[in-house]
């Protein structure tokens, strides 16, 4: 049988913290910070670059700045979005 056990709110403020610590967010976040609201932006992904983790990556960083992120469909190498309010 399992063995559960409570976390008090340090214990998961240090997860939290680990977790969101462990990607640098500063080339997203610098790149969407240079957009306006309503223009949008172009993303090339190389082969080590997966799609999915840039798009969540490019999501968090907008949300940070009060932004959101609206993707639209490209290529299979190219990521397309445009900015809007959150």
């Amino acid at each position: 049988m399992p063995v559960f056990r409570r976390l008090d709110a340090d214990e998961v403020a240090a997860m939290r913290a680990r977790r969101r610590a462990s990607v640098d967010l500063s080339e997203y976040s610098e790149f969407i910070r240079g957009l306006e609201l309503g223009e949008g932006g172009e993303v090339t992904l190389n082969e080590m670059d997966q799609k999915r983790t840039v798009k969540r990556r490019l999501t968090r960083a907008a949300r940070q700045m009060n932004k959101d992120v609206r993707y639209r469909r490209s290529e299979s190498n190219i990521i397309r979005f445009e900015v809007r309010p959150l």
